[in-house]
């Protein structure tokens, strides 16, 4: 059904960044990819072959644990490359499956995340006390998956806009709140790319007739604050001179979504 290069492997889609598409069975025949994305970072040394430090935005879910190990593996594979940050778009569970694990993995490993996503991921408090803006959330938020995730506080780094943290030269953290209360998006500064996480999805308008990609906004039933998701998506187009190419972590295409695209479906959006 998917015919995605990256699929269960990671893939070069520009200098220093790779994503791993993971396919994440929902049942009922309803299959939606769920990307990850590495970024490489600093040279720990000036060798002609340096490890490299290493960054991972989002963690799939929790089935897709040991597939996103071994992908990771077959890039790490310097024997003193090493992943230094998980940094985590969102606190649902297809985003955060396998920090736990590759927590573990490497000791020296943080994750970043947004303040206000902190007692969701480090507390276990769960998205269903989130007062929403739509009845469609309010009505339905009974029966998202929450995230069985619990992440030591002493190994998370908490961010909001301005911030200012190790790699904010590669990664630049951008507020992009709604979906959830600490939603967040991580620009790649020099490949012009930023990984959305779900403030924009890329993904067919029905997953169980149709594989065309659809730029839409996050899933309504899954997200908290409606309004507050709107004006992320304007927040990233106002972006537009640092930025080229969106990647969401729900995308169909190949090869993400140029930001002219973005514009397009939100000016139609908005007319509607």
């Amino acid at each position: 059904m998917y015919d995605l290069p990256d699929l269960d492997r990671f893939v070069e889609v520009r200098p220093g960044l790779f994503r791993c598409t993971i396919i994440w069975p929902l049942g009922l025949g309803i299959n939606i990819p769920v990307s990850t994305f590495l970024v490489r970072g600093d040279p720990l040394d000036k060798s002609a072959d340096p490890a490299h430090d290493w960054l991972l935005v989002d963690s799939g879910a929790p089935m897709q644990v040991a597939t996103l190990l071994k992908a990771i593996d077959d890039v790490l594979i310097h024997e003193k490359d090493t992943l230094r940050y998980i940094c985590i778009t969102h606190a649902h569970i297809d985003h955060t499956g396998a920090a736990n694990a590759l927590l573990e993995k490497y000791p020296g490993s943080k994750v970043v995340i947004h303040v206000e996503e902190k007692p969701f991921i480090c507390e276990g408090k769960s998205f269903k006390t989130c007062a929403g803006d739509t009845w469609t959330f309010t009505l339905l938020k009974t029966f998202s998956h929450e995230a069985d995730v619990r992440i030591p506080q002493d190994r998370t780094v908490t961010l909001r806009d301005g911030d200012k943290w190790e790699f904010e030269h590669v990664l630049k953290f951008v507020e992009t709140q709604g979906h959830t209360p600490g939603s967040a998006s991580y620009l790649h500064i020099p490949s012009r790319s930023i990984m959305v996480g779900d403030a924009i999805m890329n993904i067919a308008s029905n997953p169980l007739f149709s594989k065309i990609p659809c730029i839409s906004g996050p899933l309504v039933m899954s997200t908290c604050h409606w309004g507050n998701a709107m004006k992320s998506i304007d927040k990233i187009l106002s972006l537009k001179e640092e930025i080229d190419t969106v990647f969401p972590a729900h995308d169909y295409n190949v090869d993400g979504i140029h930001i002219d695209k973005v514009h397009e479906f939100h000016c139609t959006s908005t007319r509607l």
